[in-house]
């Protein structure tokens, strides 16, 4: 277990390298009292394990920025790929203005994993207002566009990155969450594209991840029961995989189902040595029920239905 004294931790995504799993995660202090403070109080925090269930820490990752910037209130989930010798980290900001209502995408490299620096004060990718929900749309000053999921494409060389979006609100309709797509031939500039998902059945995609297991692809992502809107589906507070055609989907949503990992949320997969699918997410309540336990589970060995979907062993 990924379990820090005075910090609540909870988010987390995932590297290997030389060996050595790096976790990175959202923390924040005790301190505070109340655990719903700590998302406008987020850092990233950084651990290294050679087995995923004891963990050394070391210095934080990032925190927020100058005042003014698009994150100086805090920082929150991102993902981490490696390219030509480089690492480099997509995170989550958010500002005091709109204290954590609108979220933007910001981008910090690393040569070792351990000193980043961000690329520029700006983020590198936003909302766009043709396919996404966005804080200019009246009554709502809501604006969510988060956890970015990075990774090569096989097929056209490019950078796709996944991110936490919602489709245009509209009188009357519940807000339905979206896959929202951006690419990159270079990881520094990126364009914004229609979503891959329309009408998912949930009203937030969150932490949103997608793999290959078995020659299959699947995505997994978390919600809140109270996400789910779509009545054919469980309803259901976790970590939850649905089957897809590619990594680029399409997303057959319809068919989602929650990961059997009661008080797991925002999973992330990891692959063991032996290629078996891991689950490690962070624990929603504290063993004797009193609160939000913020600790990282020991990994979950799953397999692959029958149904495309995770669960597990």
């Amino acid at each position: 277990m990924l379990f820090i004294e005075d910090f609540w931790i909870w988010d987390s995504w995932y590297v290997e390298f030389e060996g050595r799993h790096h976790a990175f995660y959202l923390k924040a202090p005790k301190s505070l009292g109340d655990p719903d403070l700590r998302h406008a109080n987020a850092t990233i925090g950084h651990s290294v394990s050679a087995d995923l269930a004891r963990w050394t820490a070391l210095p934080d990752a990032l925190g927020p920025d100058g005042v003014g910037t698009f994150d100086d209130l805090a920082v929150w989930t991102g993902s981490i790929v490696r390219h030509d010798g480089l690492w480099h980290l997509f995170f989550t900001g958010v500002d005091q203005a709109a204290h954590t209502s609108v979220q933007r995408i910001g981008h910090a490299t690393s040569p070792d994993l351990i000193s980043w620096h961000r690329v520029a004060a700006e983020p590198v990718t936003v909302a766009d207002a043709r396919w996404y929900s966005t804080a200019a749309e009246a009554p709502a000053f809501d604006e969510p566009w988060r956890d970015p999921w990075v990774f090569r494409g096989e097929s056209d060389g490019l950078w796709h990155m996944l991110v936490t979006a919602r489709e245009p609100a509209a009188p009357g309709i519940d807000a339905v969450g979206s896959v929202g797509h951006c690419t990159s031939p270079d990881l520094m500039t990126w364009d914004v594209h229609a979503p891959l998902s329309i009408d998912s059945g949930f009203k937030q995609v969150e932490v949103i991840q997608t793999l290959e297991v078995d020659g299959r692809h699947v995505i997994v992502f978390c919600a809140a029961a109270s996400d789910v809107v779509n009545p054919a589906l469980k309803a259901a507070t976790g970590t939850y995989s649905a089957p897809a055609d590619g990594p680029l989907g399409p997303f057959h949503f319809d068919r989602a189902e929650p990961i059997h990992a009661p008080g797991i949320y925002a999973g992330r997969i990891v692959s063991a040595t032996s290629g078996q699918p891991l689950l490690l997410g962070f624990v929603n309540e504290s063993p004797d029920g009193t609160g939000f336990a913020g600790t990282i589970s020991d990994p979950i060995p799953l397999h692959l239905t029958p149904r495309g979907t995770l669960q597990p062993v």
